[in-house]
């Protein structure tokens, strides 16, 4: 990510809400214990510059699902990344949040910028919104460790494999769809020593 630009990037917030950031004991342990630290950090950069910020969230369709609308309490924003007045917000159905969203169209509106993402769950929507975000020609900074998943099961043996694992695996998955880095590095690249 160039250090020089005429505009800002657009922070792109995916599912931070409530359900996923405090899953279910059934979910196991999430990654990245400094997600919602970092996710509070960048947002206060962003909002303390007036750069766009733009949040999306996911209203699951399965009916037990915690992060549908259905159960408010869970559905609800994370309190680390609640909106403010102002920043638009786009609920989706389904992995990536440039379907069936106005979100294209409000990117548009901004110009041509880069779009850094972070929010849940790594291997999962995180994911879809990345690889569907290069595919449209958007260009992508994806911050790890302002990013959290949840462990998965290997499909070959059944293995459990923990949330760590799981989340640097889904990182990983994204370097050849976007530029991968992390909070630190970010604000380094924005100019802002931390």
């Amino acid at each position: 990510m160039s250090t020089k630009t005429s505009e800002p990037p657009i922070l792109l917030l995916i599912d931070i809400q409530h359900g996923l950031v405090e899953g279910p004991a059934a979910w196991g342990p999430r990654s990245t214990p400094n997600f919602t630290k970092n996710v509070a950090h960048l947002l206060q950069v962003w909002r303390s510059k007036s750069w766009p910020v733009l949040h999306v969230y996911h209203d699951a369709t399965e009916a037990d699902n915690p992060i549908a609308s259905k159960y408010p309490e869970t559905f609800a924003p994370h309190s680390s990344a609640a909106p403010l007045e102002g920043e638009p917000t786009f609920i989706k159905h389904v992995g990536s949040p440039f379907v069936a969203t106005e979100l294209p169209t409000v990117i548009k509106g901004y110009g041509d910028r880069r779009i850094v993402v972070v929010g849940m769950d790594g291997s999962e929507c995180i994911n879809n919104t990345t690889r569907h975000g290069a595919d449209l020609g958007y260009r992508i900074v994806v911050v790890g460790d302002a990013c959290a998943s949840y462990g998965m099961a290997d499909w070959v043996t059944g293995k459990q494999r923990d949330a760590e694992e799981t989340h640097h695996a889904a990182m990983g998955m994204l370097k050849s769809y976007a530029h991968v880095t992390s909070a630190e590095n970010l604000m380094k690249t924005l100019g802002y020593e931390e």
